[in-house]
This record gives C-alpha cells, structure tokens and sequence, in this order.
C-alpha cells in the first residue's frame, strides 16, 4: 500500500492517432503534448486552476466577461486560477502543449521566489495572452520539453521537486520580461479600483513587516477596511488580507532558509512579539511550524 503523500505518477496515452500524451503528477499538475483541446467550456466557466502553454497550430477564441481573444500560433497563454472564461470556437488543426496547475503548487512556487510585486499578479489577470518572438518561444517552450522530459523519467523520486524549481525559473523570467510594463507609468491602473489598489500595494511593499492589520490600510486610504477588501479581492482575485498574509509568510519562510538565524532573530526581524506569537501565526497559515518548515526544506 502506497504511503500518504507519496507522489504517484502516471502516463497515459490520448488520442494516439493525433500523438496526444497525458502525465499528471496527484492532482496538482498535469502536462499536455500535441493537445487539439483545453479544458475550458463553451459556457462561462470559473477555473479552479492555472493554464499555461503554448499554440503550437491553429486558434482557439477564448471570451472572459470583458473581452475575446483569438490565441493563435506562436502565442503564449497564462491563466491564473479564480477566473472566468468560455471557449467560443476552435479551428480543427489546433494544438498546444500546455500544463495545468493546481492552486497550492502555484502557492509552493511562488513561497520559494524573491517577493514579486503584486501588481504583477494584477498584470497577469488582465494580460493572459502574449505574442513571442523567435526567441522567447523556443525560451518558454525550453520549460514545457524541460518538465516533459523529466516526467518520461519514471525513476526520478524527486518530480514535485523538479516541477516546482522549473516553474519558478518560468515566472521569474515572465516577471523579467514585464517588469518594466509593469512598474512602468504607462501602464498605470486606469479605472478608480485599479488605481486604490495599487497605492494599497505600495503601502504593503513599505509596512508589511510591522502593520498585519487591514484597518491600518484602510485608514491610509481614507476608505473603510469592508470597501478596501471588496476592492482588492475584485481587482486581484485575493483578499486584502491575504495579500498581507502572503507577504510577511514569505518574508518568514526567507529567513528560515537562512540558517543563520536562529527563530528568535527572526522574531524581531519580522516585528512579532515573542516566538510563541510567531510560531501561531505561521502554524494557522501554513499547518506546520517554523522549525518543521526549516527542516523539511
């Protein structure tokens, strides 16, 4: 009998007259080769995880509740998990290689890269779809044959390990690539909830080590702590305060790489007033203490 957590790997062969191939590591990814279809229905549907891939042929046009797309060769797609889409119609010779990504290996990707800025988050919910030049199709199509060639390797036991390290050399390099439209006053918000959310992002950037409590937020803005959360949770997908959350958990989980700290240097860096008060905090958000997350990792 296979032990809990154990990781089970499985191949499975699809559509063999199109070469269609199928792996999934659990439930958390799955990897698509020569796909002619995508997971997405032809009515609204709100995903419960991410897509990313490459057109490889053909097109598919894909609607969200503001706009349609026509993805066609040659372009990348990100979909992030918690939003809406249908597909409104496919031509016959499409195909794409694609992962699909379940909410917590994003969040175990995501714990183990350099505080990315949220408004690239807000980015990536507006901006799904990106034509590559030469050189970044064969950049992001290095990490599909990187995962797929490792998932054909069945005596590899480290594959979640595997997965998790090549997706965080894939967001990084996205974040490189869109920095600067990024953080750029070209593509500042322009509606009244983008732009509240972004000072709201600023200000975490500058006080999340010290102010964990929404009201502080609000107060900064001028609104109330009930409408600045329905705003950010609107704009990014995340409630204010899991934004906060997530910012200070991944300042922890940083430090406790560090080995050169000991929990209680880690304590005052991040402005807790005591270990035990510490030690709660990342337990509630994380099911494990510091020290388990410092010797598992």
């Amino acid at each position: 009998m296979k032990s809990k957590g154990q990781i089970y790997l499985k191949k499975d062969r699809l559509q063999k007259e199109k070469r269609e191939t199928e792996y999934s590591l659990e439930d958390d990814f799955k990897l698509f080769s020569n796909a002619s279809s995508i997971p997405i229905p032809n009515t609204p549907f709100y995903t419960s995880f991410g897509i990313m891939g490459i057109c490889k042929n053909g097109n598919v046009t894909i609607g969200t509740h503001q706009q349609e797309h026509r993805f066609v060769k040659g372009e990348l797609m990100v979909i992030l998990p918690k939003q809406t889409f249908f597909l409104k119609e496919q031509s016959n010779d499409f195909l794409m290689d694609y992962f699909i990504l379940s909410q917590p290996i994003i969040d175990d990707v995501l714990s183990g890269v350099s505080r990315l800025s949220p408004l690239f988050f807000i980015h990536m919910r507006k901006k799904m779809f990106y034509k590559l030049d030469k050189d970044e199709t064969y950049r992001y199509s290095e990490y599909y044959n990187l995962m797929n060639n490792r998932l054909l390797s069945a005596d590899c036991i480290f594959q979640r390990e595997y997965i998790v390290s090549v997706l965080r050399l894939f967001y990084l390099d996205l974040y490189n690539s869109f920095k600067n439209s990024i953080m750029s006053i070209n593509s500042a918000p322009d509606s009244r909830k983008e732009k509240l959310a972004y000072k709201f992002f600023l200000l975490i950037l500058k006080h999340y080590k010290e102010k964990r409590d929404i009201t502080f937020y609000a107060d900064q803005l001028s609104i109330t702590p009930k409408y600045l959360s329905k705003v950010i949770k609107e704009v990014s997908g995340r409630s204010a305060k899991d934004w906060v959350v997530e910012y200070i958990l991944l300042e922890i989980k940083s430090l406790l790489n560090n080995t050169s700290l000991n929990i209680q240097e880690i304590t005052i860096e991040t402005n807790f007033s005591n270990q035990a008060s510490l030690g709660r905090f990342f337990k509630k958000h994380t099911g494990i203490s510091p020290s388990q997350y410092r010797e598992a990792n």
